[in-house]
């Protein structure tokens, strides 16, 4: 269910596609810090990071299932480091802290189930407008699950995030005359089952390939395919992206995952320190999982900003088509506020509405955030 601190596939998961198109995570960031090298021969090796952090608390305050209605306190932490190895190569890091274990039933979580994982590990190579990595990494798909503003505003849509990769992707930039830039990407991958599947403190779990699942094959049959673009004259702030994805059924699945994504994106410069950022995007998936069923996603996003304040609204509509004949709708509607004070701490507060499989459930939440960017490169320039 949506508003507890789940066990996900990777809170940063990095995707390279994608980095410098449309907003990126934070490890796509890690997977592009590279991106306008070659960098003076002086400066080499040297080392970008990213520290993100979270504190957060959602409370489920009613819920149709009693058992969801609980409090979860919680921490997560994300750390991003590039390693840049010559104006060519360079190494990817991210690591993750988070809850690796749903909560129970019933009861309330102050900072539990702690464990610590590599979500990305991979070589990049930067040759001209061509852009390789090879590794551990999020292989571009959809855009929504990363951009779509607010405290609960990409729940529903992180269930197709493609995270944890093991695999090859390259990507390819170029500039078209009075048509924009656009990043054409590709990745052939498949869920990570080695060591790094695992997670310390807390035990997560090694994936293994008996476990099943679409994408789980320890094979390169698995891809994705992207084409993003932005810079267009006269539409300022404004990007694409569109995404198709064939994940191979893994043991015990009955038939392969095909998937499609659109999303648009437009940020407006309102004045006076105002902005406004809108996003949509539909996923589209026949045997969504390596199941007989198809499914259906349409998530949309609106956030204001006036100085240091903020406020979003978003919503998801999920629909499942199942095999037997009949379907399921759920949706999930937010909205939220803050403010971000001079040194960097956001604190946004936010109502959320989500309906399962005909269960309403209601929750607040609240989140203090900070980011942390740091180089070796100013020193080394100087």
């Amino acid at each position: 269910m949506p508003f507890l601190r789940n066990s996900k596939a990777g809170l940063a998961a990095g995707t390279l596609l994608a980095a410098g198109v449309l907003a990126a995570p934070p490890a796509a960031a890690a997977d592009s810090a590279g991106a306008g090298r070659p960098m003076p021969a002086e400066t080499y090796p040297y080392v970008d990071g990213v520290l993100e952090l979270t504190l957060g608390d959602d409370y489920v305050f009613r819920s149709d299932d009693p058992a969801n209605e609980i409090n979860d306190l919680f921490f997560e932490a994300w750390l991003g480091l590039t390693v840049g190895l010559t104006p060519i190569f360079s190494i990817n890091a991210g690591l993750t802290l988070e809850a690796v274990e749903d909560p129970g039933p019933f009861e309330d979580r102050h900072f539990g189930d702690m464990g610590l994982y590599v979500d990305t590990l991979n070589l990049q190579a930067d040759l001209g407008k061509f852009s390789v990595v090879a590794g551990k990494f999020g292989p571009g798909f959809g855009t929504a699950w990363d951009i779509t503003p607010g405290v609960y505003g990409t729940d529903f849509a992180e269930d197709y995030e493609l995270s944890e990769q093991f695999g090859l992707g390259l990507a390819y930039t170029f500039e078209t005359a009075g048509h924009g830039t656009h990043t054409l990407g590709a990745n052939v991958f498949f869920a990570d089952t080695t060591a790094l599947s695992e997670s310390v403190f807390t035990r997560r779990g090694r994936l293994d390939v008996i476990d099943g699942g679409a994408g789980n094959t320890e094979e390169l049959d698995n891809f994705s395919v992207t084409l993003d673009g932005k810079d267009f004259p006269g539409l300022s702030g404004f990007s694409y992206h569109l995404g198709y994805r064939h994940l191979s059924a893994g043991l015990g699945d009955p038939e392969d995952e095909n998937g499609f994504a659109a999303g648009l994106a437009q940020s407006l410069d309102l004045g006076n320190g105002a902005s406004l950022a809108l996003n949509g995007e539909v996923a589209y998936f026949s045997n969504y999982g390596g199941s007989l069923d198809d499914a259906l996603y349409v998530t949309s996003g609106l956030a204001l900003a006036s100085g240091p304040w903020h406020g979003e609204i978003a919503g998801t509509i999920r629909k499942f088509d199942f095999d037997g004949g009949d379907d399921q709708t759920d949706y999930l509607a937010q909205v939220s506020g803050g403010y971000t004070f001079d040194n960097g701490v956001d604190v946004s507060l936010g109502y959320g509405f989500a309906r399962e499989a005909e269960i309403d459930t209601h929750a607040l939440g609240v989140r203090l955030t900070k980011s942390f960017e740091f180089s070796t490169r100013t020193a080394a320039a100087e």
